[in-house]
């Protein structure tokens, strides 16, 4: 009876723990810029919840973390990275992050970014390469930093229109105010899709792709492999594909 009862006791404690939240799950800030930068994420207001949300959505079901996300522009975004008061910039790759004060740690790719060059239909080039656009004059978003084409810019050798963001750069290609810009590949498309432009806006087969990361602040290094893990899974079971493939 004695070993009854006690069976029955670990037997309780176990079903009952299974529903209690682990005490490893955290809240974590995630950086999100002011600006909407769609499929990625979007303004206030907007019902559509974007790519980043959606992974994060995803993550905390298998981790059973929180996410708080911080809405700043960009530059604000980054110093508060190295600065502690953001935990995580959700989709980021070593080579973007290299000048950066506090590096940070890298969570396994889960995704790719392929960057393309948007043409103005008008001044449409097969050109996919910085050296087969030597001369021009290249969209670009202020603070970024592009590995394929950075070096043609610093020489000179290509011009570096600096606006403040993508959206910006959309609108002058297709007022042929710029005959081209470098960006996202994804952003793109969703940008003619938006406006109603594939007649007017076309682009480029790509011409650099990196692997996207989660970045994580050194304090959250113990973080790491549990995300790890978590991505595993959702990339197994086809929920990151789905999640992309949504917006597309």
């Amino acid at each position: 009876m004695k070993y009854a009862m006690l069976f029955i006791v670990i037997a309780s404690f176990l079903f009952t723990s299974s529903f209690i939240p682990s005490s490893a799950a955290e809240t974590y800030r995630v950086m999100q810029y002011r600006k909407s930068f769609p499929p990625f994420y979007f303004d206030k207001g907007n019902p559509r919840t974007g790519i980043v949300r959606d992974i994060f959505a995803a993550l905390a079901k298998e981790t059973g973390d929180s996410f708080e996300f911080v809405r700043v522009p960009f530059k604000r975004a980054l110093y508060k990275f190295d600065a502690g008061e953001v935990d995580i910039e959700p989709m980021a790759n070593p080579a973007w992050r290299k000048n950066s004060i506090v590096p940070g740690l890298y969570s396994i790719p889960f995704a790719v970014s392929e960057q393309i060059v948007l043409y103005n239909a008008k001044y449409y080039k097969t050109a996919v390469f910085p050296e087969e656009l030597l001369g021009e004059t290249i969209g670009t978003v202020s603070g970024y930093t592009y590995p394929t084409f950075g070096p043609y810019f610093e020489s000179g050798k290509l011009k570096a229109y600096a606006l403040k963001d993508e959206n910006k750069l959309v609108q002058m290609v297709l007022a042929g105010r710029l005959e081209q810009a470098i960006m996202n590949k994804d952003f793109a498309l969703f940008a003619i899709k938006e406006l109603g432009a594939e007649g007017q806006l076309v682009i480029s087969k790509p011409c650099d792709t990196v692997d996207i990361m989660i970045r994580f602040h050194p304090s959250k290094r113990k973080a790491v492999s549990k995300f790890n893990k978590a991505l595993k899974r959702l990339m197994s079971d086809g929920t990151i594909d789905k999640i992309y493939n949504k917006y597309r």
